[in-house]
Order: structure tokens, then sequence, then C-alpha cells
């Protein structure tokens, strides 16, 4: 009985091992669709607040992965999405909630540090 629990076991590990990386890209690419749908409907309902949003998020990760690499700082992500917030602010849309901003972030990393195409050299 102990034999069939532990077969059990290591056919349970090795099967999540092998359907998380599917289900993290699953997840990246809804946070992706998610981001530009509320993208799209801030430029359509606030289009002078995407502009802010869009410019102070394109430099927030320019800024960030600048810091980065002079090694000033460790975690890019955090130091851009305080940017943006304090750039935001001083602007006066404090209303901008983070979790929305942090999702602007990771799109604006996509888009200026695309990923290749596996094959691609």
């Amino acid at each position: 009985m102990n034999d069939f629990i532990n077969v059990l076991q290591e056919f349970a590990f090795n099967l999540a091992i092998a359907i998380l990386p599917v289900i993290a890209g699953f997840v990246v690419a809804a946070l992706n669709a998610l981001t530009k749908k509320w993208l799209a409907d801030l430029e359509n309902a606030k289009p002078k607040l995407y502009w802010f949003i869009d410019n102070a998020v394109e430099l927030a990760v320019r800024a960030a992965e600048q810091s980065h690499l002079a090694g000033f700082i460790d975690d890019k992500k955090a130091y851009a999405v305080k940017i943006a917030q304090d750039y935001l602010d001083a602007e006066g849309w404090e209303e901008i909630d983070v979790s929305l901003l942090e999702a602007a972030v990771e799109a604006e990393v996509l888009k200026q540090f695309p990923k290749e195409e596996e094959g691609e050299e």
C-alpha cells in the first residue's frame, strides 16, 4: 500500500512540474490582455490620464533598468512602480490603483524588452 502511495505522490509531483509552466504562460497572457484592455478603456475614457500613465510607466521602466545596471537598486519592478506612482501623484492623478500600475509596468517591460522567439539568434 505504501508503494502505491509513493508512486501516486511521485506521479502527482511530476504532473505538477509539467503543468506549472503552461499555467504560468496562461497567467502572463491573461495579465497582458487585461492590461491592454484596461489601457484601451482608459484611453477612450480619459485620454489625458492615459497619456500620463503611458509616459510615467515608460520613463519609470527605463529609469529602473538603468538604476539596476548601475547597481543602485535590486528590485526593478518595485522601483519602477514607485517612480511611476510618484510622478502621477505629482501630476494630480492619485486615484490610480497600484495593482493596475504594476500591470502597466509589466506590459511596458514586455514592450521595451521583448523576448526573442526560440530558434532566432
